[in-house]
């Protein structure tokens, strides 16, 4: 259909023809088919990256409006966290380390010093004065940066289990076994399994290709500066997006040089569902109430269920309940609280709700609000 609509703009009468491999006019003006192919392929590419950058503009904005109702999630949250103390630490010290794809050129990830290496030690650990960058805990002879999270992977469901533990965590080799479970040095070969080198089973969340394909590269401000890569407060993560990304993210620096994080705003409150508050395993425990048994008397439909009014207790005093003898303590509880409404006692109210109820609880059954206590 592209090419249908493309070709007729091409031509100066807006007709063309197809015969043996030309596109000729009615004029028998033969034009070339590559010059018309390359034509066509230029208008493909700009009227993709119109819709890419329509489509990126919309996500952004979605993706702006969930954050503000939302916040980040905890894990996207520590990942950033991470790569800001590596741009912070790099413009400090002008030497910028990134786990850069050798196929692309492009960063993937700022390396900073709580970052770990394939060895299982952090950069901190390691020599950077040398130039291979050694551990200083280990035999790891050179630093290569490893993924310590498994949203970095795209495994971001492993965190909401409730047996994960990130500190066992470790990215899996083809052979199923993680990192840590290789040998840092050489071609990094399973001691676990016969398996002879690593090899990821698992891509990276920027660029979607394997751990192979990437090298940690350790770099000046001058060389990056000369390669037109950027630096300085350009190379902050979220540096070249909406400003409002990252004061959600890391925060907006107060008066007092303090990054203070902006909380999810309450504005957007009505896009959430009104679900009424969950009652508490505590408060469901208190409002049990035990199934009727044969042979026993209901005494709860004998209870009225509004409060009386002063002066009214609803049951003349001469007919108090007596007290049938050998009967259980349910039904003694039941019968003191009877004999105390006939005396004009009333019955409790929720604090919440208004609603009333039997007895005194400590969660009300109908909206589970928490009730005081009066001593």
């Amino acid at each position: 259909h592209f090419f249908a609509f493309c070709v007729p703009l091409l031509s100066k009468k807006n007709t063309v023809f197809y015969r043996s491999g030309e596109l000729c006019d009615p004029m028998d003006k033969c034009i070339d088919s590559d010059e018309v192919h390359d034509e066509i392929r230029a208008l493909a590419a700009v009227e993709r990256r119109r819709v890419g950058a329509a489509r990126c503009v919309t996500e952004e904005k979605d993706l702006l409006g969930a954050l503000r109702q939302y916040g980040p999630a905890p894990g996207a949250q520590k990942m950033m966290d991470l790569e800001m103390e590596a741009a912070l630490v790099a413009i400090q010290t002008k030497q910028y380390v990134v786990f850069r794809n050798t196929a692309t050129g492009a960063d993937c990830t700022r390396v900073g010093p709580s970052h770990q290496c394939f060895c299982g030690h952090p950069l901190s650990s390691h020599n950077t004065k040398s130039r291979r960058v050694p551990c200083t805990q280990c035999r790891c002879g050179m630093f290569e940066f490893m993924f310590s999270r498994p949203e970095e992977i795209g495994e971001y469901w492993l965190p909401r289990r409730k047996d994960f533990d990130l500190s066992t965590w470790s990215a899996k080799c083809r052979c199923k076994h993680g990192h840590k479970e290789h040998r840092p040095e050489g071609s990094k070969p399973c001691q676990a399994c016969r398996c002879v080198a690593f090899s990821s089973a698992f891509c990276c969340l920027s660029c979607d290709q394997h751990w192979e394909a990437h090298e940690t590269v350790f770099e000046s401000e001058q060389d990056r500066a000369a390669a037109g890569r950027p630096v300085g407060d350009a190379f902050k993560p979220l540096a070249q997006s909406d400003p409002e990304f990252s004061e959600i993210v890391f925060g907006k620096k107060n008066a007092e040089g303090v990054y203070v994080k902006a909380h999810p705003s309450s504005d957007s409150s009505h896009l959430r569902p009104n679900r009424p508050k969950p009652i508490a395993k505590a408060g469901r425990a208190m409002i049990a109430q035990p199934k009727p048994q044969p042979g026993r008397k209901d005494l709860s439909t004998i209870l009225p269920a509004k409060p009386l009014s002063s002066g009214c207790t609803g049951i003349p005093p001469d007919s108090r309940l007596p007290r049938a003898s050998g009967s259980s303590s349910e039904e003694a509880s039941a019968v003191s609280r009877l004999e105390a409404l006939s005396l004009g006692a009333q019955a409790p109210v929720c604090r919440s709700c208004q609603q009333s109820l039997t007895r005194p609880v400590k969660f009300c059954p109908f909206c589970g609000a928490k009730q005081q206590s009066d001593k």
